[in-house]
């Protein structure tokens, strides 16, 4: 499977334009009037670690050059904190800086001297276009100084800048910072999903089955934006497997019906026979796969579809691993959602969490939201993890009902705190599954 690169938000502050100076190239030295630097990273990247060990492997810093210079340069490379709040702020994301005790940087030199701090001077040599020596980050064990692991739903990050120490070398401004965002390991049982039924999460009250005159039992809320969030592994290709969708009380037709068909092309149906692709640039080839019965890590997709009414115009995008792949005005309006659903007769595969917000979210949240989310973030009305039965019964008004373990603890939820598992009249609308299977994320 193509791996889908997912740390790439676009922002400000990492990735600002500048037009840059022209070396000139008559120089015999090579050494132009301007010089341009920058760091040989990603302006968001991320370091993979688990909680006991640390990061896998050590992070290595490099700052280039456009040009080699005649003489000796040295860049100052440090850890900086307050562009955490910066980029937090610019894309409404809420990473927090990893501990100073979590974390190690070193700087060998030349001579093989090395140092440990948070700030160095890096040198590129005379004639040389990439800094001498080893430039490094080590990430320790994710617990605190009493041995506590560091809590798992924070998202911890570092952020590096790099500052030329000659005035007339100018730091290219979308590679003079780097985010380094910590992605915990971790491993969890996630739901075997066996062709069967959907899920139906109803809020409020179960009104039962679907069909007409049910709107009428219950004043169902009105939202001018949300989204949809899912991660799940296909175990085999086949048509029409349902997605996330809404349903509404009075009837089983779904506004923005979504699917994965046989040829692994995402198929979106609205009206009565209307159908949408997926239309960027990344979205436009691509295809899902299936994972097997082996459903390692990188075989799933993190899914989003958000909706958001601008200026009385709904607009949908869709991310498949933090990447656009859908970006349209929406086709229809789509302001309630009486029952969440996911997956149909069809569905054959893993599920690891479903989340339904009341808000769009950007792109820069699906991506921080992607693998765990605190779960009183504004905005979260349903958090269903699927790694265990995701419900309990209990007695309500003389019957046995089941109530969904409601994992969200957002205090300004617009929606009822209460989701129920539908029941149609004959049967609840809850799929067989098993959780025998645990995947490493």
């Amino acid at each position: 499977m193509k791996k889908l690169h997912i740390l790439f938000v676009i922002v400000s502050l990492f990735f600002a334009c500048e037009k840059l100076p022209i070396p000139d190239s008559n120089l015999a030295s090579g050494n132009p009037h301007y010089q341009v630097a920058f760091l040989d990273s990603k302006s968001v990247d991320d370091i993979r670690v688990k909680d006991e060990e640390g990061s896998l492997k050590d992070t290595e810093i490099k700052v280039r050059i456009a040009n080699p210079m005649d003489k000796d340069t040295y860049y100052r490379v440090s850890i900086d904190e307050t562009l955490l709040a910066k980029f937090n702020q610019e894309n409404g994301v809420d990473y927090q800086n990893l501990p100073k005790e979590n974390f190690e940087m070193s700087y060998t030199d030349i001579n093989k001297v090395t140092k440990v701090g948070s700030s160095f001077e890096v040198l590129i040599p005379k004639g040389k276009i990439v800094s001498a020596g080893k430039l490094s980050i080590k990430i320790k064990s994710m617990k605190n100084a009493q041995g506590a692991i560091l809590p798992v739903f924070n998202v911890y990050a570092l952020s590096v800048k790099m500052e030329p120490k000659d005035s007339k070398t100018i730091a290219q401004a979308d590679k003079k910072n780097s985010l380094f965002v910590i992605r915990r390991s971790f491993v969890t049982p996630v739901a075997h999903w066996s062709p069967s039924d959907a899920f139906h999460a109803i809020y409020g009250k179960d009104t039962g089955k679907q069909e007409a005159g049910k709107e009428k039992l219950y004043d169902d809320i009105e939202i001018n934006e949300w989204t949809l969030q899912y991660s799940f592994a296909l175990t085999r290709l086949k048509d029409n497997w349902g997605l996330m969708y809404e349903n509404p009380r009075h009837h089983t037709r779904s506004t923005l019906w979504n699917t994965v068909q046989s040829d692994g092309k995402f198929l979106l149906r609205y009206g009565a026979a209307a159908t949408l692709n997926f239309n960027t640039a990344k979205g436009k080839n691509f295809k899902f796969e299936a994972a097997g019965t082996n459903p390692t890590a990188e075989k799933w997709y993190h899914v989003a579809m958000t909706y958001k009414t601008i200026d009385g115009r709904p607009f949908l995008k869709m991310y498949i691993n933090g990447e656009l792949m859908f970006d349209s005005p929406s086709p229809l309006i789509v302001k309630q959602f009486p029952l969440v659903c996911f997956g149909n007769g069809a569905t054959e595969g893993y599920v690891r969490e479903l989340r339904f917000w009341s808000k769009a979210l950007t792109q820069g949240q699906v991506i921080a939201y992607q693998y765990s989310v605190k779960t009183d973030t504004d905005g979260l009305e349903l958090y269903v993890p699927f790694n265990e039965i995701p419900y309990e019964e209990v007695e309500e008004d003389g019957k046995i009902v089941r109530v969904i373990k409601n994992a969200s603890t957002n205090p300004n939820k617009k929606y009822p705190e209460k989701w129920y598992i539908n029941h149609n009249g004959s049967k609840y609308r809850f799929p067989n599954v098993d959780f025998n299977t645990k995947v490493e994320f």
